[in-house]
Parts: structure tokens; sequence; C-alpha cells
């Protein structure tokens, strides 16, 4: 490996780490295995008949106890227990998840100790209803204890100490009487701080200090008086902890139209600057959206700039701003969506120009079509002198009314890829040698099956970092 990619790895690990804090959660016996949570026929009566039903709706959730984002990207070996209810027209399902991450330390290999952020065990799940004439998806999100902070750093001294108990956020879309409605809520059982810092009279964090020095006040009103304050400073507001970094409100939020119905809510958001970068730790999300769907099931497709699988876990990185078709298509409207520019492993990889593109139409009969694309206006990787220009994927789904096999049609090209100034020419399925165990190949295909596909526009095999998918592109048109 050339020295300026190992030096490069090794401030990415490091710097990774000490931007993402030191993140603990508390290992249970309960604790997730699987990549994804299992999903199930129904848990009690959530259908009349006690069994699954098709439906002519489709639903979806996406459901976790913890998600951090350093710079915007999200570190996807802290994301904690995501329970997801793919797009199916299935009421009954159930997806349950608990607590998938060991201490960061183990994570790590002792690369960081635990302490920083304490986490008890989170339980998610998701699951699809009918009871009369009302059908919906329902997330719910419960967050056990979170401790932050209250530990000596070097060069720092002692940090204030937050604890937040029984965290929960409960997210509802749903169709009844004809209508589509939403319902959404959270909160938690009890909150404390402990601040030795001076205090300005007047500021969210003398009040909050004041509610919470209640002594002989009830933990309820006490929490109320909390998300009180914090709603108080508005959407995105967030009390500034002198030391530690903030504390706010997550969102509630819901919308129904004549189409769909899309239900939202997370409990808390804390930031982390301690360690003198900002680092965001969401606590508790539940997201749920039902819409109508046609005869030939549901869309099921995602478009994503950019994703790392680390050979270190904390290096797992990815999810840049990307797009899903919704389940009931688009009426065969194209969505173009553009992203941020992103800095992936500290600028060991640079992306600019995202954009996603979806769509889904139902034809006559269980005809159907669907399109998911994304576009890379530019990749740099600095350190091995490669620069990738006009990257993109496209897959073009299309169902006939006789058969449910999709027939799909994939493209991929680039304007232009260089090596160390020179042009580097790739046909599909072509490796490119970059040296020190380093490789690119473009388009790879993945995931092919009776309902569609997915390509990587292009994968880069980092030595020593991981396997990093360029503008990848997925879809399928499901039956049920």
């Amino acid at each position: 490996m050339n020295k300026t990619l190992s030096r490069a790895i090794a401030v990415t690990a490091v710097s990774a780490a000490g931007l993402a804090g030191t993140l603990a959660v508390t290992p249970t016996a309960t604790a997730e295995t699987g990549a994804r949570a299992a999903v199930a026929a129904p848990a009690g009566k959530l259908t009349d008949s006690g069994r699954l039903e098709k439906t002519g709706f489709g639903y979806k959730a996406d459901v976790f106890g913890t998600k951090l984002l350093l710079e915007g990207v999200e570190l996807r070996a802290l994301k904690g227990g995501y329970a997801q209810q793919r797009c199916t027209t299935m009421a009954g399902r159930v997806a349950e998840k608990k607590s998938i991450l060991a201490p960061l330390d183990e994570i790590t290999d002792g690369l960081l100790p635990e302490g920083l952020i304490d986490l008890s065990v989170t339980k998610q799940t998701s699951e699809t209803y009918k009871s009369g004439n009302r059908t919906g998806v329902r997330g719910v999100s419960t967050v056990g204890d979170v401790t932050i902070g209250g530990l000596e750093l070097p060069g720092i001294g002692k940090l204030p100490k937050l604890k937040i108990e029984g965290l929960q956020s409960v997210a509802d879309a749903f169709h009844a009487n004809g209508k589509f409605g939403h319902e959404e809520s959270f909160g938690f059982k009890g909150i404390s701080l402990d601040y030795s810092g001076s205090v300005v009279e007047g500021t969210p964090l003398a009040m909050l200090l004041d509610i919470l020095n209640q002594v002989t006040a009830p933990v309820s009103q006490i929490v109320n008086q909390v998300i009180g304050l914090l709603r108080s400073l508005g959407p995105g507001g967030m009390i500034e902890i002198p030391g530690l970094g903030g504390i706010g409100l997550g969102a509630s939020t819901g919308k129904a139209s004549g189409k769909q119905g899309i239900s939202e809510a997370y409990a808390l958001k804390v930031l982390i600057n301690a360690t003198g970068n900002n680092t965001m730790l969401q606590l508790g999300r539940a997201r749920t959206a039902i819409s109508k769907a046609g005869p030939a099931g549901v869309f099921r497709g995602t478009a994503t700039g950019a994703n790392i699988l680390g050979d270190i876990p904390l290096l797992n990185v990815g999810n840049l701003g990307q797009r899903s078709i919704p389940c009931g298509g688009t009426d065969g409207k194209i969505q173009t969506t553009k992203a941020a520019n992103y800095k992936l492993l500290g600028g060991l990889v640079n992306v600019t120009g995202v954009t996603y593109k979806t769509m889904g139409a139902y034809g006559n009969g269980k005809a159907a079509r669907a399109l998911i694309g994304t576009d890379l206006g530019t990749i740099t990787v600095p350190t091995l002198g490669l620069e990738v220009k006009g990257l993109s994927s496209l897959v073009n789904l299309k169902r006939t009314a006789k058969s449910a096999k999709v027939k799909p049609t994939v493209t991929t090209k680039y304007l232009q890829i260089s090596h160390n100034g020179k042009p580097v020419t790739l046909k599909a399925g072509d490796s490119y040698d970059l040296g020190d165990d380093n490789f690119l190949n473009f388009r790879k295909l993945f995931d092919r099956t009776f309902h569609g596909t997915g390509v990587h526009g292009l994968q880069l095999n980092l030595a020593g970092i991981g396997l990093l998918d360029l503008a990848s592109s997925s879809g399928r048109i499901f039956p049920r």
C-alpha cells in the first residue's frame, strides 16, 4: 500500500472515531444478530381475521432507536435497532428489532473507550394492520435510558452529564372512512442534567435548570415543562449546554392527501461537540407511510450516491440523501431530487452533483413500470489520483398485465475517468488496477430477482478501508 493512502486510512479511522465521540450500547441477550429486522405474521390480532391479508394499499415503515450523523453522513455501524417494513400490500406484518450495537471499544478493536454516551436496550417495532374500515402502518421506537457526558476528558476536564429516561416515539399512517390520516406522538419518562458551569439568567439553559431543580414537582410535570421549553425554541432550536453540546426536540409531523398519509416522529436530538467536532445523535425515530396500490402490487426502489462497507465497522457510512420510489408510485411523473455534496471519511472521497430520479406508474390490469436512477457530477479520491466525471446508473422496470415477471433494463455510463491525469476506458464488467491493492470496477449488477434488479455504477475497492459503491440504483415491482 502506498504511504499516502496508508496515512489517509489511519487519519480517517481516528478522525471518524473522534468525530463520532465515544458511543457505548449496553449489550443484551436479545441483541439482534441479523442484518435486517425479522418480519413475521401477526403478533396478536393485527387483522380482523388474525391472518395476513392482502389489501389495496401500500405500507412502508422505517423505525430505529439511535442514528448518528457525522458531517451529514450516517455512520451505519452506529445505527441501533432498525426495524424496517419494506413496501408491502399485506396487513398483519410485524418487524421487530432490538439493540444491535456492541460497545464502541469493541467495534473499533479498542481504538476508543466507552463512556461519553451510554445507551440501554432499544426496541423498535413496525406493524401493518387492518381493523374494520381502518388500515395502516404503525411504527414504535423505544429507547431505555441515555446518559451523555459525566466523564473526564484529557485537557478538557469533567463534562456535564445529561440523562434521559424512557424515550418513545410513535408514528401511525392510516386510511379510514375513505380518507388518509396520520397520528404521531413522542415523550420520555424523566430527564436530569448535572451542570456546574456558569449560567446566564434568562437563557434557555437557565430556564432548563430551573425546571429540573423543582425537587418536589411530579416527574410528569417536569417532562411536560421541558418539552414545552424545547418547543418554544421553534423548529431546529436547541438548548446549548457548554462543554457538552446541546439538546433539542426532534420532529413530530405528518401530512395526508387524497393519495397518501405520512407520519413521522422522533423524540430528541443531541448535539455532541465536547471533542471539538459536531456530531448529531438522533434518538427514537419512526416514519410510516401508506398509499393506494394498484393490481400490480407496490414499487420498491432506492437510489444511493455512495455507500461504504468498511473493513472497520466504524467506517460503514452511507445513505447520502438517498431516495426511494413511493410504494404507490408517482402517477408516471419523474421526481428529481438534488442532494448535498459530500466529503466521505474526512475528505478521502469527495462526491459532488448528486441527483436522484424516481418514477412509478400503473398500467392497465396488472401492468406497471418504474424508473430509478442516480447521477453523480464528480467523484475524486485525491490520495489515489482518481477522478470520475458524469457517472450515472439507471434501472427501468416493466411488468406486463399477463405476467408477474419484471423485465429490467439497466443503463450505466460515465463521461470521463482519469487516474494520475491519464484517461481510463472501462466497459461493463471491466476492472482497473489502481495500484497497491486498490481496484475500480464498472457496472456491477446485484440482487437480480424475478421482480427487478440493482446496479452499482462503480465499485471502488480501497485497500485497508473497504468497498465503496457509487451511483447505486435498484428497483422492484413487488406483487404483495
